[in-house]
């Protein structure tokens, strides 16, 4: 079974590598497939340069970037109307997020 795993991203740059480490741990764990769908909410860091990184390291690691920031809300809307699996999970990427839930 796919995990799509959708994830609303602004000015995230140092955080996605660790979230990301994070769930590859947790799906190794589960024995499950995985994709990630990042949306880059406008961000005005490198958070953009990192998504662009981690699609070419892993090509189950999509995004989507918007010109401005629209907000969580509509992240998570674009990032499930882009998403393939059986089972959507929401995350947010931030340093106080937690993998526990899918855990």
């Amino acid at each position: 079974m796919v995990i799509s795993v959708v994830v609303p991203c602004f000015n995230e740059e140092e955080s996605i590598p660790l979230f990301y480490e994070e769930m590859e741990r947790v799906r190794t764990a589960m024995g499950e497939e995985f994709e990630y769908i990042f949306i880059n909410d406008g961000s005005s860091d490198k958070t953009l340069d990192v998504l662009r990184e981690l699609n070419l390291l892993n090509p189950y690691a999509h995004y989507l970037s918007f010109s401005r920031n629209f907000g969580k809300e509509a992240a998570l809307y674009a990032g499930l109307q882009h998403a393939s699996g059986r089972l959507c999970y929401g995350h947010g990427c931030g340093p106080t997020r937690s993998s526990r839930a899918i855990d």
